[in-house]
């Protein structure tokens, strides 16, 4: 009896190292995800400065400014080209916006899953330093039943409202 109540102290002392190893990785890899979605806020906010400036520079008037000093026989064409090199920015633009906003989706995913586990690892960690010492059975039987779960409430459709003219009773056949 004496040895096993030993053990039951020392085995969560000799394992606790071990979770706490394990909880500074998770601490750890938590604050690598934050600063990746930092990095990934700030990029998007740049994106979106630029876009921004793209929409100001397609507009019909700075197009035309923007080749106004070039001096060519077809400003017509120069204009037109101008224009379609910005949209072509543009489209490449929104694509690394909806392919950031994905990767900061998964990275929000990342830090929900690896903060659970350091609350997870916590959570054994302090449950195993402080547990006690077995008891008796019998104070575990004592333990008040769980109340029932209480059920859900259910709402009844109202009926579907009839088509045509209502029904009185039945018809008779009609002989022919």
């Amino acid at each position: 009896m004496r040895c096993l109540i030993l053990s039951a102290l020392l085995v969560p002392a000799l394992l606790s190292p071990a979770w706490a190893q394990d909880l500074s990785a998770v601490e750890q890899q938590v604050e690598r995800l934050h600063a990746q979605l930092r990095e990934a806020a700030d990029k998007e906010a740049q994106l979106r400065e630029r876009a921004r400036q793209l929409e100001e520079d397609l507009r019909p008037e700075n197009v035309e400014r923007s080749v106004a000093s070039v001096g060519t026989t077809d400003a017509r064409a120069l204009r037109e080209r101008r224009r379609q090199q910005l949209e072509r920015e543009r489209a490449a633009l929104d694509e690394q916006l909806s392919s950031l906003a994905a990767s900061r989706a998964r990275l929000e995913g990342a830090i929900s899953t690896a903060e659970a586990e350091a609350v997870r690892l916590r959570a054994a960690a302090l449950g195993a330093s402080n547990t006690p010492p077995p008891t008796a059975p019998a104070a575990t039987t004592a333990a008040a039943p769980a109340p029932p779960a209480a059920a859900p409430a259910v709402r009844k459709r109202p009926p579907a409202p009839r088509k045509g003219r209502p029904r009185k009773g039945r018809r008779p056949r009609r002989r022919s």
